[in-house]
């Protein structure tokens, strides 16, 4: 049967260093005119792009329509861009990732797509800031719905018209750092490989019962083993 693998970005594939919530506060700065240090924390971890958007527009007291929102996060990708663009971007590629993508493109019936809370052209412009983006086929993104929990199935059908293969849901695999990969992976019946690359331990994922959880990816050979006949 062939095998969906569906990746999270932000603490799994890819460190940006902070890029993606600075770029929030700038387009904050922007679009409402208030001074980024007067917002409450962001929680960012497993977040939709439209979800942390909508947050902003509450933490300000403005409503917001879905017009609305996108045209925040229009500002939010000009400034992204821009700062993973600059010559000081400390970003990084996380260990393993590399390797482990090059491996499981080589394997027969191992299809990849993503499942990430950012915005389609977000990921697109993180992912080809580290040379992977070309690794994936399609998937489910922040602007298909501001609910993470309502991607998996977005993704999977995506995936399948873009293949021409249909996926059993016992073949698919949600890999991702945090909570909220662990909650979507379960909320369309895949099973989750939990990595603590992310803010979350090992401990920490473990408790949440995802099918697997690993520390990293530096160990390429048994992730790709366990990824494809797991």
């Amino acid at each position: 049967m062939p095998r969906l693998l569906l990746f999270d970005i932000d603490g799994t594939l890819i460190d940006s260093h902070g890029a993606g919530g600075s770029a929030i506060l700038d387009a904050a700065e922007e679009h409402f005119g208030i001074r980024r240090q007067d917002l409450p924390e962001l929680h960012l971890a497993g977040s939709t792009d439209a979800g942390i958007a909508m947050d902003v527009f509450d933490m300000v007291k403005k409503p917001h329509t879905r017009e609305e929102v996108f045209a925040f996060l229009d500002r939010y990708l000009v400034n992204l861009k821009r700062r993973l663009g600059a010559e000081d971007f400390k970003g990084i590629t996380l260990p393993g990732v590399v390797a482990l993508l090059e491996n499981l493109r080589q394997q027969t019936d191992v299809h990849l797509g993503l499942l990430t809370g950012n915005v389609r052209q977000g990921a697109e412009i993180k992912l080809d800031r580290h040379g992977i983006f070309h690794h994936f086929i399609d998937g489910g993104f922040g602007c298909d719905h501001h609910d993470r929990n309502e991607l998996g199935p977005v993704a999977l059908q995506r995936m399948q018209d873009a293949t021409g293969m249909t996926f059993d849901v016992s073949d698919v695999i949600v890999i991702g750092d945090t909570p909220k990969d662990i909650r979507c992976a379960e909320a369309f019946g895949a099973r989750c490989l939990a990595v603590a690359t992310g803010q979350y331990s090992v401990a920490e994922l473990t408790a949440l019962n995802p099918w697997r959880c690993l520390p990293s990816f530096a160990d390429v050979t048994a992730t790709a083993e366990l990824l494809v006949r797991g």
